[in-house]
């Protein structure tokens, strides 16, 4: 199977790094935090496999499911606290020639014109370094549109620790910046993680450039799958579009479930002990 970004031991290792306590288990990791007295522990995009993962005595359990498997989580004394969201998904799979015509028609012609802005497009590791442009302007960029993303220090420990696997690709044109973007691969995965287009890069579809070059150095590599992130096709459409365009997938992860303990295992109790209304 191929690990998410958050179950791979790469995050694990930034997350010890950042002082966090993480228990590994042969199917992905546990991210355990302490609120006061309430100690919990958090599963994201954990596989059914994860069900059974062992958490310290009287833990709170917090399950994203990466699949639809609420009838397991349910029979394990999970509530459902939200639906799932959707990601989008990229497969890498068959010849590049194949990939650029699953393109959507409008995505191919605006990155043949990107191709044709005389852009330079480059492939390198990411700087380990606090004051990187593209971090700066990640922060600057969240702060204005009010989101949230994985810390940056995550993105500086990935760097340090598997700096192979921390890949930047920048656009410039004459020298003059016109975007850039950070992936993160895990495996055979790359997630999508930082980007940013410059007025240039956006006046020359700088982004389409960018994503396509990157595409093209992973399947070089052995990557079958680039990870595009999440999708809300309400909230921001334009994105979305943009994600899609590639021939990427969407896919509806599973939920997010809560498992109080002592709770739960009184409701497993009573799931496996009351009889269905066909039993009846």
């Amino acid at each position: 199977m191929l690990r998410p970004l958050q179950q791979h031991p790469h995050f694990a290792d930034c997350l010890r790094a950042g002082g966090r306590h993480i228990i590994e288990t042969e199917h992905g990791n546990i991210l355990l935090r302490r609120f006061a007295s309430l100690k919990v522990g958090l599963i994201s995009r954990g596989s059914r496999a994860m069900l059974s993962a062992p958490v310290p005595r009287l833990t709170t359990r917090i399950f994203n499911a990466e699949e639809g498997f609420g009838g397991p989580l349910s029979q394990n004394g999970y509530w459902q606290l939200r639906s799932g969201i959707e990601i989008a998904e990229w497969s890498l799979d068959g010849p590049l020639p194949d990939l650029a015509k699953a393109m959507r028609k409008t995505w191919r012609h605006a990155l043949n014109r990107a191709e044709d802005a005389s852009l330079k497009i480059s492939v390198t590791t990411m700087p380990s370094t606090s004051n990187h442009w593209l971090l700066e302007a990640e922060q600057a960029q969240a702060r204005a549109r009010g989101y949230t993303a994985l810390p940056l220090w995550i993105t500086r420990a990935w760097a340090t620790l598997h700096p192979k696997d921390a890949v930047l690709i920048e656009a410039r044109r004459k020298g003059e910046l016109a975007g850039g973007m950070v992936f993160l691969r895990h495996g055979k995965v790359a997630t999508y993680h930082i980007s940013h287009a410059t007025a240039l890069g956006k006046e020359t579809d700088a982004h389409r450039a960018m994503l396509w070059r990157a595409a093209t150095h992973f399947k070089m590599r052995g990557v079958s799958r680039i990870d595009l992130g999440t999708l809300d096709q309400e909230a921001a459409p334009g994105l979305a579009s943009f994600k899609l365009g590639t021939g990427a997938q969407a896919r509806k992860l599973g939920g997010t479930w809560l498992s109080l303990p002592g709770i739960a295992r009184a409701r497993r109790h009573w799931i496996r002990h009351t009889p269905t209304s066909q039993n009846a």
